[in-house]
């Protein structure tokens, strides 16, 4: 389907083509570059061709404009990466054209779709225009068929999505990796995956680094493997000849899909790469939230055997993928395959912030306390969790072992905002209200509440957290700690 059958399109395009504006102008037309959700396997088109975007969606673009401004002279096109769409080669896409009756601007960008038509008399908007099938962010990417175009369109999007494609290819094609590696790091442009290329590469090793975009700065020492977590071709590229695979990589926003993909999916191809090419050691980086809060609370210190959590779909997104990607390693070591699994705390430091959603929120302009304060925080600075990972490899720990990686000085959510929440007053809100507000939030809404009873039972559950397995495994001491940590954050 043509975005011209797009009824708002239509009504637009034929009030402007009547005169209701004037001789039009000008057109500004801004249609999103955000696809369905990538649920593993095979790359799809928009993900694995860099002109694919362009080809299918610029095409629309074009085609409005032409039927708007007359036959296209000419097209000025530039390609970037924003970051907004991660797995795609380039999603933003600006272009200048210039028609027989007038000059458009033509964006693609993950945003809302927008089109406005200037003409002499006045002007015509329409901010959000409904989406035809081709265009509608679907659970998965529809079948799709090229946009009906004249000659000239189909040439300038020929033409562009060439020149990303070959762009694209020459900016690969300087990431050769070697034959063999001592490293991989996955995640490795996130804030704990960055963190720990940067010691590996300090102590004078060479790593492999397994991220999404091509970096716009690659380090010396540093090889890039890109790729989706969920392609396992992408995951077998990367692990083969790595000698150890430092697990960071997961997804931290967005719905199940995503988290499915990236956490659990990825962690599945990890594995599955990590016997066919004979790993020395998978060190998996899993987290806290595993374990069954609201189950441990008032059952004495929260240790590596405590309880999982029984109800994750319940917890949310993040906690389910992470414990089903734990349980798929500690399978997976029981079966022999060298592994050790480090459960950190909640890190701060190295650009993840301190104070978040487990400490107080921020409304207008003082710090909103769930309860009384008093919870005690798993924390743990960015440094301090490198060093436990560093000395998991140093010891070659390989037998499935589960060790909590948390400072052992503890700090409530009142002595954080005490160190580092500024002037601004605190206002609580009491216990039983919160759970109030929860139970109401279970009204039938159509989809899970993310405040729901239970959720919050976990989150403010009254836990001290408690090992000594990564001083006795590990040998790790907070190097830094979490005040000093906190004294070395930006003002």
């Amino acid at each position: 389907m043509t975005l011209l059958a797009d009824p708002a399109i239509t009504r637009a395009v034929g009030a402007a083509k009547s005169g209701a504006i004037g001789a039009i102008e000008s057109v500004e037309l801004e249609l999103s570059s955000a696809y369905p959700p990538y649920e593993g396997g095979p790359l799809p088109p928009p993900y694995r061709d860099a002109g694919y975007v362009f080809r299918e969606r610029g095409a629309h673009g074009l085609g409005v404009i032409e039927e708007l401004l007359g036959p296209i002279e000419s097209v000025d096109a530039a390609w970037s990466s924003s970051g907004g769409e991660p797995d795609l080669a380039y999603d933003t896409w600006r272009a200048t054209v210039r028609c027989r009756g007038g000059t458009a601007r033509l964006a693609l960008a993950p945003q809302p779709l927008r089109l406005r038509v200037r003409g002499a008399k006045g002007e015509l908007r329409v901010p959000r225009f409904g989406v035809p099938r081709l265009l509608r962010r679907e659970a998965r990417p529809p079948a799709t068929e090229p946009a009906p175009t004249s000659p000239t369109v189909a040439a300038w999007v020929d033409r562009i999505a060439h020149a990303a494609e070959a762009e694209h290819a020459a900016r690969l094609a300087v990431l050769a990796l070697s034959e063999r590696v001592p490293f991989l790091v996955t995640g490795a442009a996130g804030s704990l995956g960055r963190a720990i290329v940067a010691r590996l590469r300090a102590d004078g090793h060479r790593v492999r680094a397994f991220q999404r975009r091509i970096p716009a700065a690659p380090q010396d020492g540093v090889e890039y493997a890109l790729g989706n977590l969920g392609d396992p071709a992408a995951i077998a590229r990367a692990v083969s000849g790595a000698g150890v695979v430092i697990h960071c990589g997961a997804a931290t926003k967005g719905g199940w899909p995503e988290h499915r993909t990236g956490t659990v999916v990825g962690t599945h191809n990890v594995i599955d790469a990590c016997r066919a090419h004979g790993v020395k050691q998978l060190v998996h980086i899993s987290s806290m939230s595993v374990i069954d809060w609201a189950g441990s609370a008032g059952n004495g210190p929260v240790g590596e055997t405590a309880a999982l959590e029984p109800r994750p779909e319940e917890r949310g997104a993040y906690t389910r993928a992470k414990l089903e990607a734990e349980q798929l390693v500690a399978a997976a070591a029981a079966q022999g395959l060298p592994a050790v699994i480090l459960r950190p705390g909640q890190i701060f430091g190295g650009g993840i912030p301190l104070i978040n959603g487990a400490v107080a929120r921020s409304a207008g302009g003082r710090w909103l306390v769930l309860g009384d304060g008093k919870l005690e925080l798993p924390l743990v600075y960015i440094d301090d969790v490198v060093d436990a990972v560093v000395a998991a490899v140093t010891r070659r720990l390989a037998k499935g072992e589960v060790i909590q990686i948390i400072d052992p000085e503890r700090l409530t959510q009142e002595d954080v905002l005490g160190l580092a929440g500024g002037a601004r007053p605190v206002l609580r809100v009491p216990r039983p209200v919160v759970f109030a507000l929860g139970k109401l939030s279970e009204l039938p809404l159509g989809r899970r509440s993310p405040v729901a009873a239970y959720r919050l039972r976990s989150a403010l559950a009254r836990l001290h957290y408690e090992s000594d397995r990564a001083t006795t495994l590990l040998g790790w001491h907070p190097r830094v700690g979490v005040r000093e940590g906190i004294r070395r954050l930006p003002r």
